[in-house]
C-alpha cells in the first residue's frame, strides 16, 4: 500500500535541501502563474500540492489527500472535490493528471468548481523518444502506454488515499494522441510540449544530480533549442492549459 503522507513528507524533506529541484519548480510555477485565468477575485486551487507553490503564488489555496503540514491548507479529493460550485478561477495540477484512474470523472469535478472561462492549469509529463526511455528505466512510474484507461468510466468505489495509480503516459495520450474527448465541458486554451533535460538530469526525488547548479542556466538554453526541433523526440514536460466552455 502506498503511503501518501510518507512520500510528500520524503519528498518536501528533498527539495528542501535540493537547490536544483528548488530552482526547476519555481520555473513552473511561474509558468502556471503566466497562464492563470486573471479576470475573476476567486481563489485558485492546488490540488495535490507540496505547498511549495505559495513562494510564486502566494493566495493559491494548497491542498492534498492528507493535510500532513503546514503548507497545505485543507484536505481534497479530486474525485470528491468539496467546493461549492463555480467558486474557483483556477485548478493547478503539478505532476497529478497521471496520477487520475478515472480522468474524465476528476475533469467533471473541476468543471463544476470553475467559474466561467476558469481554468485547469497542468504541468506533466511528456513523451518524446528520448525522454519516455528516461522515464521507463529511471522512473518507478509505469509509462503506462499498454494500459487500459478507464476515460468515461465512473467508479463503484470513490478512490481515497489510500488509493494509488499511475501512468506517466496519460497526459500525451489524453491531450498529443486525443484519446480523450472534452466534448462540451473544456476547450483546450494551450497545449506546449518542451524539452526538459534540467528536470531529467537534476535526478528528481530520487537520484543525485547529474549537473552542478551554475550549469542550469547553460541547460535550459538547449533545452529552449531542443524544443524548437522536435517535440516527438525531445519533450520531457508539458503544459497544459483546459478553459471552462
Amino acid at each position: 500500500m502506498i503511503d501518501h503522507k510518507q512520500i510528500d513528507n520524503k519528498n518536501r524533506k528533498i527539495y528542501k535541501k535540493k537547490e536544483l529541484l528548488q530552482i526547476i519548480y519555481k520555473n513552473y510555477f511561474k509558468l502556471i502563474k503566466k497562464n492563470m485565468f486573471i479576470k475573476s477575485d476567486l481563489p485558485a486551487l492546488e490540488i495535490g500540492s507540496s505547498g511549495f507553490i505559495k513562494e510564486i503564488i502566494p493566495n493559491c489555496i494548497t491542498s492534498n489527500l492528507v493535510k500532513d503540514d503546514v503548507m497545505i491548507d485543507k484536505e481534497e479529493n479530486i474525485f470528491q472535490l468539496n467546493q461549492k460550485d463555480e467558486s474557483l478561477s483556477n485548478i493547478i495540477l503539478v505532476d497529478i493528471f497521471h496520477h487520475l484512474e478515472f480522468p474524465k470523472l476528476a475533469l467533471k469535478n473541476l468543471h463544476k468548481a470553475l467559474c466561467e472561462d476558469g481554468r485547469v492549469i497542468m504541468i506533466e509529463p511528456a513523451m518524446g523518444m528520448i525522454p519516455r526511455l528516461i522515464y521507463k528505466f529511471f522512473h518507478h512510474e509505469p509509462n503506462g502506454f499498454d494500459y487500459h484507461i478507464k476515460w468515461n468510466e465512473t467508479p463503484k468505489n470513490i478512490p481515497n488515499k489510500d488509493s494509488y495509480f499511475a501512468a506517466q503516459s496519460i497526459p500525451w495520450r489524453a491531450f498529443i494522441k486525443n484519446e480523450l474527448k472534452l466534448e462540451n465541458t473544456f476547450k483546450v486554451a494551450k497545449i506546449r510540449c518542451f524539452s526538459d533535460f534540467t528536470f531529467l538530469a537534476s535526478g528528481g526525488y530520487s537520484f543525485y544530480s547529474l549537473y552542478p547548479k551554475f550549469l542550469y542556466k547553460q541547460i535550459r538554453f538547449f533545452d529552449n533549442i531542443l524544443s524548437k526541433i522536435s517535440k516527438n523526440i525531445f519533450s520531457a514536460r508539458m503544459l497544459i492549459v483546459l478553459e471552462k466552455k
